[in-house]
């Protein structure tokens, strides 16, 4: 009994401190979570945690723009992306959850917003219908992947999404009518 009782003691202690060990030395992110991304801004607390837990170096790179039509971002750390967020400029009639279905291959999605955004852990998408005096009729759909190392969060994608979304809208990107 006493020997039993020692080694479960001894193993115990072992495991305290590998346990103690492991966790000072371990990675920690050392980046700025950003406050947006092209040009949007964006809860940065929710951002947070979709992001790698570590890492030294974020960076944000923007391609294309509201002359094109679209919009890609592609948030990289330590020079490996993790998570792409693209906007573009759609014909009138398609449906956020659509979206999200065909591109990412996510069909079980949390849905806000009247059906305008929807998400899951690893994904969102969303609508700004452009309707009215003065706009082309189209809609601005926006587009956010989390890719590995992220880490996908239903909640913290359900608050990215919205927030973004929320940010496009009081940029009012709708083109102007021609003619």
């Amino acid at each position: 009994m006493r020997s039993s009782s020692y080694a479960w003691g001894v193993g115990a202690l072992l495991l305290a401190m590998v346990g103690t060990g492991c966790s000072s030395e371990g990675a920690k992110r050392e980046f700025t979570v950003p406050k947006a991304l092209c040009g949007v801004s964006v809860p940065s607390r929710a951002l947070s945690r979709l992001l790698p837990s570590d890492g030294t170096r974020i960076s944000v790179l923007k391609d294309g723009g509201s002359e094109k039509g679209w919009t890609l971002c592609q948030v990289k750390v330590d020079e490996k992306t993790v998570m792409e967020v693209s906007q573009e400029w759609i014909v009138a009639g398609d449906t956020a959850r659509n979206i999200l279905g065909h591109r990412l291959t996510i069909w079980q999605q949390k849905s806000a917003d009247v059906g305008s955004v929807v998400y899951a852990a690893q994904g969102g998408a969303s609508l700004v219908r452009c309707r009215g005096k003065g706009v082309q009729k189209e809609d601005v759909s926006t587009l956010i992947d989390v890719l590995k190392p992220g880490r996908p969060d239903e909640a913290a994608m359900g608050q990215l999404v919205r927030g973004y979304t929320k940010s496009i809208e009081e940029k009012n990107p709708c083109h102007p009518r021609h003619g």
